[in-house]
């Protein structure tokens, strides 16, 4: 009889054993383990629109304005060029629409006929869209910062050839701010586009909300800079939201915390 209880006891132990380590592989790699229909919450760094400083005409800069973590305003100038032959050619133009004008005001005086005069008339028009033509060109000498924000990264300097497309610097709108997190597949139907959220810094006992502004719509691994190796096998969605940012508080490259 006693050897039957002990024998009955072992046996509810192992029962027990196998439940308590069924459960504990469920929670941690089961589907449970996401925590379906509990808080969902991720992490990311605060990231930064770009916007990337160009000139629109080729030539020789002059002077660079900026400097590298400036912040500034938006017109802000940032670099010139040299603009010798670009006021060369307004003078041109200026000259062009004073010639024009003084054949048109001579074809009036001397009573032409009218096709002379609208002739004359259309020439005048004419040198004055060449005149504008050259001023708008003489005016991209002058490259301004396109939005306010921190210049990340300048790369032109004094004496180096601008051309059309090359990047001169790189400024940072901190006026539009996102966070990129990557969300399980299990819980990916819990994030909806345009749905709110919250996100909280480290260092800042402040709330920043955010807005849900793109979902991924295929699945991928997670990227390899996160944590574990047993995370980055999972597969998940890539969420990406925007922020508001009260008070200039966030900066790009801060982690923080999202809770959808």
């Amino acid at each position: 009889m006693r050897t039957r209880i002990i024998v009955i006891v072992i046996a509810l132990v192992v029962v027990a054993a196998l439940g308590a380590g069924g459960w504990w592989l469920w929670a941690n790699f089961g589907e449970g383990a996401e925590g379906d229909g509990g808080p969902l919450s991720a992490s990311g760094t605060v990231e930064a629109e770009k916007i990337v400083v160009s000139s629109v005409i080729a030539g020789r800069i002059d002077s660079v304005v900026a400097s590298e973590g400036a912040t500034v305003a938006s017109g802000t100038v940032l670099f010139t060029l040299d603009d010798e032959l670009l006021q060369l050619q307004v003078q041109q133009a200026q000259a062009g629409v004073d010639a024009a004008q003084a054949a048109l005001d001579q074809a009036r005086k001397d009573d032409a006929a009218n096709e002379e005069i609208r002739q004359a008339e259309a020439r005048v028009d004419q040198a004055n869209a060449a005149l504008r033509m050259s001023q708008v060109q003489a005016g991209y000498a002058t490259i301004s910062a396109p939005t306010a924000g921190v210049l990340s990264e300048v790369v032109a300097t004094v004496g180096e050839n601008a051309s059309p497309g090359k990047t001169l610097a790189t400024l940072s709108n901190l006026k539009s701010l996102y966070v990129t997190v990557y969300i399980p597949e299990t819980r990916i139907a819990d994030v909806k586009l345009n749905a709110g959220a919250k996100v909280a810094a480290e260092g800042s006992d402040r709330e920043f909300s955010a807005k849900v502004v793109y979902i991924a719509d295929e699945a991928e691994f997670t990227p390899s800079n996160i944590e574990t190796e047993e995370q980055r096998v999972k597969l998940v969605y890539k969420v990406r939201l925007e922020v508001d940012n009260i008070g200039d508080t966030l900066k790009p490259g801060m982690p923080v915390d999202v809770e959808f």
